[in-house]
């Protein structure tokens, strides 16, 4: 009898090290996802930025890779939207203080686009800019 519940406890312990071993690795998963994944792993290149959206390209994370050094080290707070046309180009999506370029569909599910957003005040500076997934 004695010998049937430590098996049983044993079964229970492995169980419960398995689960919360896989339980870490996700965890692990999500918190590189949101702090580091696909907007992080590419410096600016304007002409990969700028290349020619063809239907291949159209369902990848074309500029997805560029996202975060964009928005880290080059979109500075009090830029004119100028700055931002010269260095990004015509934006996909014009709001009255809000530019959005396309990055590509990089959420890994292929079913939605992911936008780098830029705030503008009422001088047209940047205010802040964010990267959106959707």
């Amino acid at each position: 009898m004695i010998k049937n519940i430590l098996l049983t406890l044993k079964k229970v312990l492995i169980t419960f090290l398995a689960i919360t071993g896989f339980l870490a690795i996700l965890g692990g998963i999500f918190v590189w996802w949101m702090t580091i994944g696909v907007f992080s792993h590419q410096s600016f290149d304007t002409k990969k930025w700028n290349i020619p959206l063809t239907q291949e390209l159209d369902s990848t994370c074309y500029r997805g890779g560029m996202a975060k050094d964009i928005r880290d080290n080059l979109l500075k707070q009090g830029e004119s939207k100028q700055f931002v046309e010269n260095l990004l180009g015509k934006p996909d999506h014009i709001r009255e203080n809000e530019y959005s370029y396309v990055l590509g569909m990089c959420s890994g599910f292929g079913f939605d686009y992911d936008n780098l957003h830029i705030y503008f005040n009422k001088q047209d500076k940047i205010i802040y800019s964010k990267i959106r997934q959707h």
